[in-house]
């Protein structure tokens, strides 16, 4: 990034490289190891600059593939997935969808700092059928899931009004590496679905903490990384997240915890491992079945994110 006036010589080098062409901002250039032009974002249609649009999805994965060395065929698959569908998600028309114009007075609210106000406006955009699943990954509200205090309120709103079996638990800036878990909410003593579950799922991010410079000390009972679901008539769920770090200077094992609430029974709540986790000893292997902790086998998917399969066995009401 060159900052044309803050950076010495920065008008100049800028001029240097884009050669006098106009264009929107961000504005990119790949150079060889000469510092010869290879490509830039200058597609057929313009500067593709954050590319959003198909055409400009176009050019950008152009410019990967012109000069990607060490970038395998399924991260590339990955980055266009990903692209295609924020893309679609930023150029989706906004006019008519419902609650859509108390969600922009929220984050309008949001930017002033005025956070309470935000949420309460939140609130009203979720009973105007603004779909309350979308709180955990809209990037425009996540200042709101950053800060202690209005989390938890912004999460009873999500868990008070939650209908979808379908959840993402990151927004497209959160880092780390992609999962899919699909499963089911069964009887444990019967095996039998259990439609309109309510289920929570949170877990660690990518540096084991479950908030900024908290792990297992006290960060769970606030965790930054949540979401709630309802099952489907099937008892069926999908949460798409990232694969939780261990806690720092720790044996435990990545595990992703979950509660879950069925109508007339007491809430459960258990946390399932992944097999390929190290630190899954040939103990912990041994007791999970007895502690109902499922052990997930993640392989590869249709888009090149890995994918397993949960089953969650709830007891029955006493």
């Amino acid at each position: 990034m060159i900052d044309q006036d803050r950076m010495k010589d920065g008008k100049q080098l800028a001029e240097e490289l884009r050669k006098g062409r106009r264009g929107g901002i961000p504005w990119m250039v790949i150079l060889d190891g000469d510092g010869r032009e290879v490509i830039t974002s200058d597609g057929p249609k313009g500067n593709c600059g954050c590319p959003a649009q198909p055409h400009e999805i176009d050019h950008f994965l152009t410019m990967v593939d012109k000069t990607r060395r060490h970038m395998s065929d399924a991260d590339r698959a990955v980055l266009e997935h990903d692209l295609r569908a924020y893309g679609a998600e930023l150029t989706r028309p906004r006019g008519k969808q419902p609650g859509r114009a108390e969600y922009t007075a929220a984050v309008n609210q949001v930017k002033f700092g005025l956070f309470g106000d935000a949420v309460a406006q939140l609130g009203k955009a979720v009973a105007a059928g603004y779909p309350p699943e979308a709180i955990a990954t809209e990037a425009t509200l996540r200042p709101l899931r950053e800060d202690p205090e209005c989390r938890t309120e912004l999460f009873d709103l999500v868990k008070k009004h939650v209908a979808t079996s379908t959840i993402q638990l990151v927004d497209p800036r959160e880092p780390g590496r992609r999962i899919r878990l699909e499963g089911r909410i069964v009887d444990m003593e019967t095996g039998k679905p259990l439609p309109g579950a309510l289920m929570q799922l949170f877990h660690t991010d990518a540096k084991g903490e479950y908030r900024p410079g908290m792990d297992a000390g006290g960060g769970a009972g606030n965790p930054r990384l949540c979401g709630y679901l309802r099952t489907d008539v099937d008892g069926r769920f999908r949460v798409d997240t990232i694969m939780p770090e261990r806690y720092p200077n720790s044996k435990v094992p990545r595990h992703v915890h979950y509660r879950v609430w069925v109508e007339g029974r007491p809430m459960f709540q258990s946390e399932c491992y992944f097999d390929s986790d190290p630190n899954l000893t040939e103990r912990i292997r041994k007791d999970a079945p007895s502690h109902n902790f499922p052990i997930v086998k993640l392989e590869k998917g249709a888009d090149y994110r890995r994918v397993g399969k949960l089953e969650v066995r709830v007891p029955g009401g006493k």
